[in-house]
């Protein structure tokens, strides 16, 4: 039986939705479901896009606190999702470091900070340093990595000057679009 899970997503033009997205069952983690080759839908005759998601209960926001507009159900394409949390803190952080020793174990891989760097849309784009668990390389052909400890400091461009903005998290953990990842660092 579906259930819905509250997420964040942050997209390309700077607009943030927070919702529910449906998913199969609870044991499954949002990233997975959003690297998945078919994304569950609970009604898939709603679907417009291949490459989108259904939120339900949304509120869009244009800054951090400033609500434009709330939505019964949106479709949001992934292709413009930069990254998104889990508004969930057990579902988040926890269950990906689990997950992450199981698969550090496996492969015999450490633990790796990375720094992204991601495009520029819009004169502004993030600088994103956080914890990657497992094969990096072998990740970056998903659509979103995982990323515990994350620290995001967003840089944009106003009157012909640059500015740096520390982004606040909830939680310590996002997943980061890899078709928006312009550079890495790994350390």
């Amino acid at each position: 039986m579906a259930e819905d899970r509250r997420i964040v997503m942050v997209t390309s033009m700077g607009k943030k939705f927070k919702g529910y997205v449906a998913i199969p069952n609870d044991n499954l983690r949002t990233t997975d479901l959003l690297n998945s080759a078919s994304i569950f839908w609970k009604d898939p005759s709603e679907k417009c896009f291949d490459n989108a998601v259904m939120m339900y209960d949304v509120q869009m926001l244009v800054d951090e606190t400033s609500v434009c507009a709330k939505f019964d159900k949106i479709q949001v394409k992934l292709s413009e999702v930069i990254y998104f949390y889990d508004d969930q803190e057990a579902i988040s952080d926890d269950k990906e470091k689990m997950r992450a020793s199981t698969m550090v174990q496996k492969t015999k891989e450490n633990l790796q900070v990375v720094t992204i760097v991601t495009t520029e849309v819009s004169n502004s784009f993030y600088n994103i340093t956080g914890t990657f668990f497992g094969l990096f390389k072998k990740k970056s052909n998903d659509k979103f990595i995982p990323l515990t400890d994350v620290s995001i400091n967003e840089l944009y461009k106003k009157e012909g000057k640059w500015f740096q903005r520390k982004i606040e998290l909830p939680y310590q953990f996002i997943c980061i679009s890899t078709s928006h990842i312009e550079a890495v660092q790994m350390e």
